[in-house]
């Protein structure tokens, strides 16, 4: 498939509607942004929003969040609307956008539903390794709790990264810090949250890379 892919700057555009039907369909509530919140950082350049489109059709979407004066951009979103998944859509947008970022001398960074834990363990085990196969690692021993979004439950995470990170990218310090902007950036949260304090605190002192799925 001959996907074109383009970044979206104007949330007037119908290209911009389509891909948040995707979204919308594609995540639970409690891990989605609102649409205003999304529209808002859109437009005013903190989110990039790059879809893939077939025959005037936006069959993919990706929204990106650019940490300032670090080496990491989150790779906040990435789903592929129904009816075209299975098609390797998914992956031909991870690796542009992970080529995108090596050139940059950047990390993507993503949240990822915790393989182990919830009641769709084949699912989220599934999307680890889709990311796997496609040149991400997991931080294995660093563990993350997503806020919820909708005033419901957290989400328990697990950090990856892309391409395969250096030393100097993976020392505590640095992921303590990009877990921090994770919170305070992304989910709004106050320099003293009671979550946030308690993931700092809980970072190991030797960070675990692979980019192998332990069951």
């Amino acid at each position: 498939m001959n996907l074109f892919t383009t970044f979206i700057e104007s949330t007037q555009s119908h290209y911009f509607s389509q891909a948040m039907m995707i979204y919308q369909e594609a995540f639970p509530s409690n891990e989605r942004q609102t649409l205003s919140k999304i529209a808002e950082r859109v437009e005013g350049g903190k989110s990039q929003l790059l879809v893939g489109i077939l025959s005037d059709e936006v069959v993919v979407m990706a929204l990106l969040w650019n940490f300032m004066d670090s080496p990491f951009e989150l790779l906040d979103y990435l789903a592929v609307k129904e009816g075209f998944r299975g098609k390797q859509l998914g992956a031909k947008m991870f690796r542009f956008l992970l080529e995108k970022a090596t050139q940059n001398n950047r990390f993507l960074i993503l949240e990822v539903e915790h393989p182990q834990k919830g009641f769709n363990t084949a699912q989220r085990q599934k999307r680890v390794q889709f990311y796997l196969n496609n040149g991400a690692y997991l931080l294995s021993n660093v563990p993350y709790i997503l806020p919820s979004l909708d005033g419901t439950a957290p989400t328990e995470m697990q950090l990856m990264m892309a391409p395969q990170p250096t030393p100097q990218v993976i020392e505590p310090e640095t992921i303590k810090n990009l877990i921090a902007r994770l919170y305070l950036e992304i989910y709004e949260k106050p320099q003293g949250d009671s979550g946030l304090v308690s993931l700092i605190e809980t970072i190991p002192s030797k960070i675990l890379v692979t980019n192998t799925l332990s069951l």
